[in-house]
C-alpha cells in the first residue's frame, strides 16, 4: 500500500467527480459522488507487477470498453455491489452513469456466460497505469481483482514494463 496516494489515482477520481459538475446536477447524483469519494478513501492503492504465474480468468473477448449507455449502466450496476444498502446502490448508479467517455479513464465490463461478473477502471497518464475500482463477482476479492487486471492488461496487450509506475486499487 502507498504513503500518499499517486497522481494518477487523483487524476481517476477528480475525472470521475466532474462528471457531475454540471449546470443542474441531481441531488442524487451530487450524494452518489459523496459516497463514492468516501469509499475511496477506503480502498488501498499498491504497486502493481505481474508474473508469468498471473494469469486472467476472463477472455480478452469477454471484456469490453464501456463506450456507450447500456454498457455505463451494467458497469454501475456492479459497482453498486459495493454498497449494502440499496438507497446508496441507487445513488452509486445516478452518480456513474453520468459518465461521458473521455480521456484519461477508460472503463470496461467483463463478461462470463453472457452475464456481467467484473468491471474496472484503467487510467493512463504520464507513464503512470492505474487499475482501479475493480469489481467481480468472485468471493476472493483480493486475488479475483488481481486477475481481473491481468485479464484487462492482456486485453489491451499492456506491457506494464512500458510505465514507470503502475497501480492495483483494492
Amino acid at each position: 500500500m502507498t504513503d500518499s496516494i499517486p497522481k494518477v489515482a487523483n487524476l481517476k477520481n477528480q475525472w470521475l467527480s466532474q462528471h457531475v459538475d454540471v449546470q443542474y446536477p441531481t441531488q442524487e447524483s451530487l450524494a452518489g459522488r459523496k459516497l463514492y469519494l468516501s469509499s475511496v478513501e477506503k480502498r488501498s492503492i499498491q504497486p502493481f507487477t505481474l508474473t508469468k504465474e498471473d494469469n486472467g480468468f476472463i477472455s480478452a473477448d469477454d471484456i469490453f470498453l464501456v463506450d456507450f449507455h447500456r454498457l455505463t449502466v451494467m458497469f454501475a450496476l456492479l459497482q453498486s455491489k459495493r454498497w449494502t444498502e440499496s438507497s446508496e446502490q441507487e445513488l452509486i448508479v445516478e452518480f456513474l452513469t453520468q459518465i461521458i467517455y473521455s480521456e484519461p479513464c477508460e472503463l470496461y465490463i467483463g463478461f462470463t456466460e453472457g452475464e456481467p461478473t467484473a468491471a474496472a477502471i484503467v487510467t493512463r497518464a504520464d507513464r503512470a497505469i492505474l487499475i482501479s475500482d475493480i469489481i467481480t463477482t468472485s468471493e476472493d476479492v483480493q486475488q479475483s481483482a488481481k486477475r481481473f487486471a491481468a485479464s484487462l492488461l492482456h486485453k489491451l496487450d499492456i506491457n506494464l514494463d512500458e510505465y514507470s509506475d503502475a497501480y492495483l486499487e483494492i
